[in-house]
């Protein structure tokens, strides 16, 4: 079975009582909306919390993968730490010279379709279980949740940058980006810390009026 395969959220538990729309006939819990398309659009230009655990992820290395990569025809981040987006909507982020991490969207196309391509190619080209949670703020209001919780700066961090920091005391992986024109911050980190971490930035969100949103909106036109 595929590392992509039957993902779970950690947080599941915390979402069911809400009583979401949950994406039909998936592999993964993942929830496609919490209220009404114009609730939701309203909350993700103001500020959104998402859970994205339940997105395929897959993780490369080793001295081949970034060819074997556009063997693929992806785009492949030049610099470590940067970030490009895939054609179905999916991220993929250079980790190190030689380790990738790829996060499929909704639509789920390009990174099953690498799960089946990849075979071992000995030291060269290793596939590495990713485990994270993951978590996605956006909105204008964003940063505000981060300068509460987080020691960088993120206003002077470049877009599609990948930054290594502690978020309210939880070591993370955080990559700055827009979604239509509004600051997104994708959080990626160990899943054992997800309900700790979902609970404080729930609570933050709130205090600031924002809203949870569903990982359907992110994937809809402007």
């Amino acid at each position: 079975m595929s590392e992509t395969s039957f993902r779970r959220t950690p947080i599941q538990h915390l979402l069911e009582p809400l009583k979401p729309v949950w994406l039909p006939d998936s592999q993964s819990p993942i929830v496609l909306r919490y209220r009404t398309r114009e609730q939701e659009q309203a909350a993700m230009r103001k500020l959104g919390l998402c859970d994205l655990s339940g997105l395929s992820r897959l993780g490369l290395k080793g001295a081949a993968a970034a060819n074997w990569l556009r063997k693929q025809s992806l785009p492949v981040p030049e610099q470590v730490y940067a970030s490009e987006h895939l054609s179905d909507g999916g991220i993929i982020v250079r980790l190190g010279m030689t380790e990738f991490l790829l996060e499929s969207s909704l639509q789920d196309i390009v990174v099953p379709q690498l799960d089946i391509l990849l075979t071992s190619q000995g030291n060269q080209l290793i596939r590495v279980e990713r485990q994270d949670a993951s978590f996605l703020l956006v909105g204008s209001q964003a940063r505000e949740v981060l300068v509460q919780t987080c020691g960088v700066n993120f206003r002077e961090v470049s877009n599609h940058t990948w930054v290594f920091t502690r978020l309210a005391g939880v070591s993370c992986g955080i990559l700055s980006y827009l979604h239509q024109g509004a600051p997104a911050y994708p959080l990626w980190f160990d899943c054992s810390y997800a309900v700790y971490l979902w609970e404080t930035l729930f609570e933050i969100v709130s205090e600031l009026e924002g809203a949870l949103i569903g990982v359907g909106i992110l994937d809809e036109p402007e």
